[in-house]
């Protein structure tokens, strides 16, 4: 049985579209672990990593009395509070983080 170049061409291009897509997938499942794989009290340090900025931008980004806090355990801040402070106050997160860079993501 023989193909014509074009039917092999259009195999190829198959192949190539679903290789690219299966590591697309993979990695969009690998980005959304990590970011959901962050504990559910957050550290200073967690903060630091997470937003790529250095300690005293973490403390003055903390002392904000509006940023969310564990009431029970001190300098730890909770996750999913964190996650919703980040998008109400997305200004002052692209003004004064990384967060929203390219490497960050």
């Amino acid at each position: 049985m023989s193909h014509t170049l074009r039917e092999i061409e259009d195999k190829l291009l198959n192949l190539h579209l679903e290789t690219f897509f299966r590591k697309a997938y993979e990695q969009g499942v690998a980005d959304g672990r990590k970011q959901f794989s962050r504990p559910e009290l957050l550290t200073l340090s967690d903060l630091q990593e997470m937003f790529q900025i250095k300690y005293p931008t973490v403390l003055k980004m903390t002392a904000n009395p509006e940023f969310p806090r564990s009431t029970q355990i001190k300098a730890r801040f909770p996750r999913d509070q964190v996650y919703k402070w980040i998008e109400e106050n997305s200004n002052w997160v692209k003004e004064n983080t990384n967060y929203y860079s390219k490497e960050a993501m």
